[in-house]
């Protein structure tokens, strides 16, 4: 068994997959990138930090709001706050050193990678914190969870957006029509009427990050929701671990659950569309990891209370999953 260093612990390595995701709205960018490989992996590296500290951030504002509770959970108990391995006081020492660390690294990147990670961060503090507190609120604890997804996609995307030449761009033109000169508007303030003329360009590469955007926020509330039912499911008295599911019903869970995924089946498909549209033919394959996740849910010690757990304990799933991933980028380059 691999003994991990409690200071490491708070960071939580198990969740650091999800600083990759910056990788999928970094693709669409990089696509029309006047960039050599290896400044493109350079820039890749540091966003993927970037978020790995901020997440440690995150995880442990999160562990210290969340102390009493988890003492009170069968996993959550032997993490390094709430076991009494690290004190409050050296933990959030700690996090301020990492918070440090993340914005010099985002304003090396791009100014807007920095509002990302206070957005980050302080949707984190609402969430985790009262007197707002939207961990405990119904629904609201699902979507404010899940706005960290699309928030570390568009990292991604401002780590190449500067340099790429398919921005989303508006402009406007006032055109003077000089001939109604008889116009009330002439008359009283001396000046003739304008038309406006409003220009809205993007390209497929702009809905290819809209689409990522959608993807990733509905694709974490599929997720989350998920894990609220398994939570409700499985763990005895969950209510006292986490408020929000004292007010939750399984079928209200179970239709967030699907609704999400009929928005991230629409979201591939329109981003098959922007990339190549032969990639619509995975997304039979996208719903059915999407129908497989959600019927366990229901298995007993379903492993949905614990996603990052699938790594280890669902090889068959991760291997499919690997797979689909793999052929997809087949496609892509084809």
């Amino acid at each position: 068994m691999i003994v991990i260093n409690p200071w490491l612990k708070l960071m939580r390595p198990k969740q650091w997959f999800k600083s990759f995701y910056i990788i999928f709205g970094s693709l669409p960018a990089i696509f029309l990138m006047p960039m050599k490989p290896d400044v493109i992996i350079l820039f890749l590296s540091l966003g993927i930090l970037n978020m790995i500290l901020i997440q440690g951030v995150m995880y442990i504002t999160n562990d210290i709001a969340d102390l009493k509770a988890d003492r009170l959970h069968p996993k959550k108990k032997n993490r390094p706050i709430a076991s009494g391995k690290i004190s409050v006081r050296e933990a959030l020492i700690f996090s301020l050193f990492l918070f440090s660390l993340a914005l010099i690294i985002a304003f090396m990147l791009d100014f807007r990678i920095v509002i990302i990670d206070l957005a980050l961060v302080l949707n984190n503090l609402l969430y985790s914190f009262k007197p707002i507190k939207f961990k405990d609120i119904k629904y609201v604890d699902i979507l404010s969870a899940s706005i960290n997804f699309p928030l570390r996609v568009m990292v991604g995307w401002f780590l190449f957006e500067p340099y790429n030449q398919a921005r989303l761009t508006f402009s406007y033109n006032f055109i003077s029509t000089e001939s109604i000169s008889n116009s009330i508007q002439s008359i009283i303030f001396n000046s003739h009427p304008r038309i406006i003329e409003l220009f809205l360009k993007f390209s497929t590469v702009t809905l290819s990050f809209v689409s990522i955007m959608l993807l990733t926020y509905f694709f974490a509330v599929f997720l989350l929701s998920l894990k609220r039912l398994a939570e409700k499911l499985n763990i005895k008295n969950a209510e006292k671990i986490r408020k929000s599911l004292e007010y939750y019903r399984p079928v209200e869970l179970k239709l967030i659950a699907i609704f999400s995924a009929m928005i991230v089946l629409i979201s591939f498909v329109l981003l098959s569309w922007s990339l190549k549209p032969i990639l619509v033919v995975l997304s039979p394959f996208a719903l059915l990891m999407m129908i497989w996740y959600y019927k366990l849910t229901f298995l007993k010690n379903s492993i949905v209370t614990a996603p990052e757990d699938i790594f280890t304990k669902m090889s068959k799933f991760v291997i499919v999953a690997i797979a689909i991933c793999l052929l997809a980028l087949i496609i892509l380059f084809l």
